[in-house]
């Protein structure tokens, strides 16, 4: 096997070994915090924002180590600070410690993510679909993980789940440290510095904001409603599955319908289905449904996603990783931005007005859409 071909795997199998672990960490935290520490919601709210906001700080500095750093080994750094997060996580028993968890977290996911998307922007040029893959990989992990989380947390308790998320994060770091490293290539400042580099990408930075607000939003929603009706841990996880490996199988596929629409056409129809899907779970339907709408909302960022970081890459120049960290923090923000309102909104129950605000921020992304695409001279079928 090529050293190409064993990087490529690599970063597949860590993207799975730790997605799962943050997948999982983002469903159970809210949880937990609430039925071990007694936290409200809107301290919740605080808590997942609290991690949102250390990854922003960090990520300019992740970027500047995955453009001048072999990317392989910051990402297993990144990896290995997010098992040592995980087993902060296991042993918390006050707010305190809790965000002391939040913190390393935070600081570990730019490390990781960063620094592996930017070896998938390498093989770009001879796999227009290669964010796809890795999408691929990422939610396989999101889904394969809940089982035996289940089965740990039915038996021993949200410490054992915890101190299981942190052995397959250190497996993502120990596969990346096993892969071959590759050569050092210091990469050279584009024109106008950081500066300029988010000038060029503020329209699709504006436009990531939207989606991950309303994506965030809805996702914690939709944690506190199911809570709130009465549904079990593994009732509700059964709930999010389809959801995951809709991610899983549809992120190739989907891109074949980039490829065929277009990109403006792609991200538009993507947009209002979310949307229209999300304004849908303000009626609060049957849970059957609810975990159809969650399939459509899915399907979309299975779309999006990918997608988006193409259009980024392509923005970037030779500083990927550095367009990487500030797409990342825009997203970031939305995120934090999205679950600080919802979980404003929903303390007193109000959740109608929650997903009609998620929803409504979708569109308002979606109107953005042929600006952004235009402006930045991105629209082609050739995706």
């Amino acid at each position: 096997m090529s050293t190409s071909s064993a990087r490529s795997r690599a970063i597949r199998t860590s993207a799975t070994l730790l997605n799962g672990p943050v997948e999982l960490l983002d469903f159970l935290v809210p949880l937990w915090a609430g039925a071990v520490l007694g936290l409200g919601a809107p301290a919740i709210g605080w808590l997942v924002a609290a991690e949102l906001v250390v990854s922003v700080l960090v990520r300019p500095l992740a970027g500047h180590l995955a453009d001048t750093r072999p990317r392989s080994r910051v990402a297993a750094v990144g990896a290995f600070a997010f098992g040592l997060s995980c087993l902060i996580y296991a042993g918390a028993n006050t707010p305190a410690i809790a965000f002391i968890a939040v913190v390393v977290g935070g600081a570990a996911g730019p490390l990781f993510w960063i620094s592996l998307r930017a070896i998938a922007a390498e093989y770009l040029a001879d796999d227009s679909g290669s964010f796809a893959g890795l999408m691929s990989a990422e939610a396989l992990g999101s889904w394969v993980f809940w089982g035996p989380a289940m089965v740990l947390l039915g038996a021993f308790g949200y410490s054992a789940v915890f101190i299981g998320l942190a052995v397959a994060a250190v497996a993502a770091g120990a596969r990346l440290m096993l892969t071959p490293q590759e050569p050092l290539i210091v990469r050279a400042e584009v024109p106008g510095g950081m500066g300029g580099h988010a000038r060029r990408l503020a329209p699709l930075m504006t436009l990531g904001g939207f989606a991950t607000a309303a994506e965030a939003g809805v996702g914690l929603a939709l944690l506190l409603q199911l809570q709130g009706a009465g549904l079990e841990v593994w009732q509700i996880a059964l709930v999010y599955l389809p959801g995951g490996i809709a991610l899983t199988i549809l992120p190739r596929l989907l891109h074949g319908v980039v490829q065929r629409w277009g990109r403006k056409p792609a991200y538009l129809a993507a947009s209002l289905a979310t949307a229209v899907s999300t304004a849908a779970l303000a009626l609060s339907p049957p849970v059957i449904l609810v975990a159809a709408l969650w399939i459509v909302v899915s399907a979309s960022l299975a779309l999006l996603y990918p997608l988006q970081k193409t259009l980024v890459t392509e923005a970037s120049g030779r500083r990927v990783a550095r367009g990487m960290s500030l797409q990342a923090n825009a997203d970031t923000i939305g995120a934090a931005v999205g679950v600080v309102v919802v979980g404003a909104i929903v303390d007193d129950g109000r959740w109608i007005p929650a997903f009609l605000a998620c929803a409504v921020i979708m569109l308002g992304g979606a109107a953005l859409v042929p600006w952004v695409i235009d402006r930045t001279g991105q629209e082609r079928r050739a995706a």
